[in-house]
């Protein structure tokens, strides 16, 4: 697995959660993770897998398994934290 710095975690994240929240994945709508690596710099596509895992972990983000591979969404419960991760 990659090591991800915190510098960069919290840019990611960032990036990510805001990607989300724009596409209103709230459970019902979610993204794959192809989706979510366009527009983002070659240096950090390999890292953003292990960010998403840890937004899962915090609760944050949520992924459910379809035919294509993991979709992602977000936790409409965590909106606050959402919030403040966007600013």
């Amino acid at each position: 697995m990659v090591k991800v710095k915190k510098s960069e975690y919290i840019k990611l994240s960032k990036t990510l959660v805001k990607k989300l929240f724009d596409e209103t994945c709230f459970g019902k709508g979610s993204l794959y993770i192809e989706t979510l690596r366009k527009g983002i710099p070659n240096e950090y596509l390999d890292k953003i897998e292990p960010v998403l895992e840890a937004l899962v972990k915090q609760g944050i983000c949520g992924k459910k398994k379809k035919e294509r591979g993991w979709k992602y969404y977000l936790n409409i419960e965590k909106l606050d934290k959402i919030r403040e991760i966007i600013k």
